[in-house]
């Protein structure tokens, strides 16, 4: 009933408060009315300005791709304490929360833990794990505020972006150092042991460059039913440069993270088996510096980007560090009035060093690990490129261009080409559409690494006396150098539109085609060893069983879905941002057992039982100078299986999912400090965002911020 209450009190004020914000309206000073439109100015998508669709400037109204912004004002009035928290916030985009400091992120369905089919970026720097073919959530983060926009690009990006921008673009992009002047102090306190404390200074050097300084720290509970401890400390410098046509920017930082978790090492090898409890202290660190240098002239605009990093982490199943440097650069020419040429290329070398095989590998093991028979090695990536949008009409625009792209890893050359047309049928109102091909780029951990996970197995007894018993085994997931790269066809269209000036509504429809997804595979015999005693002749001590899958390439699957945004301002001092996503996703393959109608576990089987129905209701409410209060429903459809384990569990169904976060801020005078408090998930019982994962629940806590 405590539960209902509260939840019925706030969907009337989510519902009422925009009548009670039209009734404050006119009593608000005209000062007060100006600063809070110009802030809330930044939410509407229509009028964006973004970058990530063509590597230039654009407004949202000029991009025939679905495109959204969470801008600035949006992250910080959700409450979100994270990067991969505020993505919820956009259309297309699914983020399961599955610990307090881990997130499952993707774009446009086919949701997994490392989401291999988005290119997430940081000011254009990739943060993509090449050595596990995705992204850390825990590794991406900055002083909230310093963010000035995310830019979600949805849909097929390889041709300006390249591997991995199969599904979409996320590019976090920093605020300048000309726009942070001064210092910033956070301070924030809650639940599960929550600690966090950020300081930021920005300063002048001369007439033209300014910088700024940051540095962060949070410490919490890595899961809230126990006090596994969490921790990450990271800084850096950015500094900016702008004279006349040219502008400089330079960034360097790092980050320092760690958690410790219960842990047991295995020793296999000794008679019998030993197994020594210990404390795992899983770290993960890294550095980066960035060059950025960009020309702009009447008819020809150059752009130069180079940016290295070095990461390395210690988690047994992802172990191993890797260094980047990536050198691009582009030419835009005006060649007419009505046509524009973007021509460029780049070159990336990752060096990754990971775990190789011992002789004795089984003596000093881990419940789960990872080892190479190429452990360290250079790949490199180059890629040339060519875009032209061209103005056939007033009214029609159309975008063709190409990207040709070869991976060292596995010798491989793609070509990854889009067309896209858009149609201005007034200022108001565009219709567009578009096609395109994008390629996942090639990674070690399924092509060059096996990966392997310890188990039991249940075998008759060896001395044929008839009973059955429990003996050790290791079960291995092996690389797959011969596999073919990952792609997708994606065809979509949409259509935007300002039905008033305080309403604005973009909606999206799509389908892709996936090629060459990546699946486990079996063999008719995948114990290798049975008893101790292996294919090959050799023996395992104590009886020891190896089963063996691999990766494989001949999953495909076909998508489709329907993406909407709306916003809503009916006063400069109340907005509702509202995002829906259906998306639907059927996965097929053939030649293997996994492939079966019948089959009950796999990539098949995943693909096929996730959520179809997304919802973002996000009210950002300005009740007058001093007072915020901002309500964020979200919503995920549930997910029904008639798949069900022996032991009565079914592992791919999972309920609906529907949470209220709430934020209630106060500032007395723009010199003072402001004070929140933010609650997630309100009166929510203990809860899994996804299936198998760790619960998470309601969470409140308290934040401070201070400019001067």
């Amino acid at each position: 009933m405590v539960i209902t209450a509260r939840l019925s009190f706030l969907f009337s004020l989510l519902v009422l408060s925009p009548s009670m914000a039209f009734a404050h309206s006119d009593k608000q000073p005209s000062d007060l009315n100006t600063l809070i439109s110009l802030s809330l100015d930044e939410l509407p998508n229509i009028e964006s300005t973004v970058t990530s669709a063509a590597k230039k400037s654009q407004n949202i109204a000029e991009v025939p791709a679905a495109i959204y912004v969470i801008s600035s004002e949006q992250i910080i009035r959700s409450g979100a304490r994270s990067v991969a928290d505020a993505l919820a916030l956009a259309p297309g985009v699914t983020v399961n929360k599955i610990s307090e400091y881990n997130w499952q992120v993707s774009i446009r369905g086919l949701n997994e833990v490392l989401f291999n089919k988005a290119l997430v970026m940081v000011d254009g720097r990739s943060v993509f794990s090449p050595l596990m073919s995705g992204t850390f959530w825990h590794t991406v983060d900055m002083v909230m505020s310093d963010i000035d926009r995310i830019e979600i690009l949805r849909g097929t990006a390889g041709t300006m972006w390249g591997g991995n921008a199969a599904n979409g673009v996320i590019n976090i992009i920093t605020k300048s150092s000309k726009e942070t002047l001064g210092q910033h102090l956070e301070i924030a306190t809650g639940e599960h042991s929550y600690q966090e404390v950020s300081y930021r200074h920005g300063f002048s050097m001369s007439e033209n460059t300014t910088a700024r300084i940051f540095v962060k720290g949070v410490k919490s509970d890595y899961y809230y039913d126990n006090d596994d401890p969490w921790q990450t400390y990271r800084g850096g410098f950015r500094s900016d440069y702008q004279q006349d046509n040219n502008a400089v920017t330079v960034q360097f930082g790092g980050y320092h993270n760690v958690s410790e978790h219960y842990w047991e090492n295995y020793d296999l090898a000794s008679i019998p088996p030993k197994v020594t409890p210990t404390q795992l202290a899983d770290y993960s660190r890294g550095a980066y510096l960035s060059l950025d240098w960009v020309q702009s002239n009447d008819k020809t605009d150059y752009e130069l980007h180079a940016w290295a990093d070095s990461n390395s982490k210690v988690e047994p199943s992802s172990t191993g560090e890797f260094s980047t440097v990536n050198i691009d650069g582009l030419v835009r020419k005006r060649l007419t009035t009505s046509h524009e040429l973007t021509t460029g290329g780049g070159i990336r070398f990752i060096h990754r060093d990971v775990a190789p095989y011992t002789e004795d590998y089984y003596a000093t093991l881990e419940p789960i690990g990872r080892y190479s028979n190429d452990p360290v090695n250079t790949d490199a990536i180059y890629n040339l490129f060519g875009q032209l949008e061209s103005q056939i009409s007033d009214n029609v625009t159309t975008t063709l261009g190409v990207k040709v792209e070869h991976f060292s890893l596995n010798h491989s050359t793609e070509i990854q080409p889009q067309a896209r047309i858009m149609y201005q049928y007034s200022p108001q109102q565009q219709f567009w559409a578009g096609i395109g091909r994008a390629v996942v780029t090639p990674a070690s951990v399924e092509s060059l690494t096996d990966g392997y996970a310890l188990g039991k197995v249940i075998a008759p007894d060896h001395d044929n006396s008839g009973t059955y018993r429990y003996y050790d085994g290791i079960f291995f997931t092996m690389g797959n150098p011969n596999m073919k790269n990952e792609s997708v066809v994606t065809v979509d269209a949409g259509h935007r539109i300002a039905l008033t000036s305080e309403l604005n509504i973009d909606s999206t429809v799509f389908f892709s085609n996936y090629q060459h997804l990546r699946m486990l595979e079996t063999d008719q015999n995948p114990w290798v060893c049975a008893y101790g005693k292996c294919n090959d002749g050799t023996t395992m001590p104590n009886n020891l069983f190896v089963h063996q899958t691999e990766f494989g390439d001949r999953l495909n699957a076909n998508s489709y879905g329907f993406e909407a945004a709306v916003r809503w301002q009916p006063t400069a001092n109340y907005t509702l941002n509202t995002s829906y996503s259906f998306i639907n996703t059927k996965a097929y393959c053939s030649g293997n057992e996994l492939c079966s109608d019948e089959a009950t576990s796999g990539a098949k089987v995943t693909y096929n039982h996730q959520p179809s129905h997304y919802v973002s209701i996000h009210s950002l409410w300005s009740i007058n100078a001093g007072w915020q209060f901002d309500v964020w429903f979200k919503h995920k459809s549930s997910v029904n299986s008639d798949i069900i384990y022996g032991d009565g569990s079914k592992p791919f169904s999972a309920p609906e999912v529907t949470t209220v976060d709430v934020r209630l801020a106060w500032q007395a005078k723009p010199t003072w400090p402001k004070v929140e408090l933010i609650i997630d998930a309100l009166s929510k019982a203990p809860y899994s965002d996804a299936p198998n994962k760790a619960q998470i629940e309601e969470t409140a806590y308290l934040r401070s911020s201070w400019d001067f």
